[in-house]
């Protein structure tokens, strides 16, 4: 299909009186059948793809560098519809979101929520049952916390707010609850408040996106997920691109940089510089990066640490869902 805009540009925020840069090389890693809605991504130690879909019940394993690599299936969870969130929680101990979707309206059915850990350190994947939490519209992005990793921290986009779930008991309760988290209607576009969710591990500070209120930011935790202070606003959407939209993100604290996956066609470089003050590059590729959803930097290597995966959402050809999948962003 013809872009409706250039096929690659690489702009600045005016705001920040960047200038152009050539854009970093983009590959198509993998694309999926038609309505096969990828939402989310997490890197093995061996360099390996883990990616979910909200449309089908399948966590799927992808081998990035091989020359034409082929998804398998890890496992298919019962009594669901798609995954959401995903996040390691030890060394190859990955938790997931499962849910019966209403896609259209971006929600959970009542009581279908869950919470499962996947362990890749045995041959079959073992599949664990942690817990339900049929209280919540929707669990988005799911991270575990910074320093204990015994609990996961999930993202409530409709209730505005920060689950805390407990690996060891299956308990879970909100341990953070703020307008700032809240979406700003009901409608997609305003329906989606926090959305994707990272941890800088070894750090104090949970990092989110509220796709509604268009800004990316962060909180300082306890021990045990409680929230300390505020909410620091780090960057927000508009100073990007009028059309902008954050989703899910992939941290690289050490050099002060967020990538943001955002839609329609953008992947978001925020060099953070304090609240407030962040300077943004957007990548801007309407071939390649179709409704981003997720990013993650490679692992297994240098020149896999200075590779960001996306994931893409897919684009509309009808009523069909098409060309969604995992590219490759070259940074090095």
């Amino acid at each position: 299909m013809k872009p409706s805009l250039p096929i690659t540009t690489l702009l600045a925020a005016a705001a920040c009186g960047a200038t152009r840069t050539s854009p970093p090389p983009i590959r198509n890693i993998y694309t999926f059948p038609p309505n096969t809605f990828i939402e989310n991504i997490a890197v093995r130690s061996n360099s390996h793809l883990l990616l979910t879909s909200m449309s089908v019940p399948d966590l799927y394993t992808l081998n990035p560098l091989l020359s034409s690599p082929t998804p398998s299936i890890v496992h298919t969870f019962p009594n669901a519809s798609g995954i959401s969130g995903i996040a390691e929680v030890t060394p190859d101990l990955f938790a997931v979101i499962t849910a019966v979707w209403d896609l259209a309206a971006t929600r959970a059915l009542p009581g279908t929520l869950a919470v499962w850990t996947v362990s890749l350190a045995t041959n079959p994947p073992t599949v664990r049952f942690v817990t339900s939490v049929p209280e919540s519209p929707i669990l988005n992005g799911l991270t575990r916390h910074p320093t204990n990793s015994r609990y996961l921290l999930a993202a409530d986009s409709a209730l505005g707010a920060l689950w805390r779930v407990d690996l060891a008991t299956g308990g879970k309760e909100i341990v953070f609850q703020d307008a700032l988290l809240t979406p700003t209607g009901t409608v997609p576009g305003t329906h989606l408040g926090i959305n994707g969710l990272r941890s800088d591990l070894g750090g104090k500070h949970v990092y989110f996106t509220n796709s509604a209120r268009k800004f990316l930011g962060r909180v300082e935790v306890d021990g045990k997920g409680g929230v300390k202070g505020g909410v620091q606003v780090l960057a927000n959407s508009k100073a990007a691109g009028a059309d902008v939209v954050y989703d899910d993100l992939a941290l690289d604290v050490g050099r002060g940089v967020v990538w943001v996956a955002s839609h329609p066609s953008y992947a978001v470089k925020v060099m953070l510089g304090g609240p407030g003050v962040a300077r943004q590059e957007v990548l801007n590729h309407t071939v390649r990066l179709l409704n981003p959803t997720s990013a993650a930097f490679g692992r297994g290597g240098r020149k896999q640490e200075r590779t960001l995966y996306v994931t893409n959402g897919g684009e509309f050809v009808g009523l069909d869902l098409m060309n969604e999948g995992v590219v490759a962003l070259d940074l090095s």
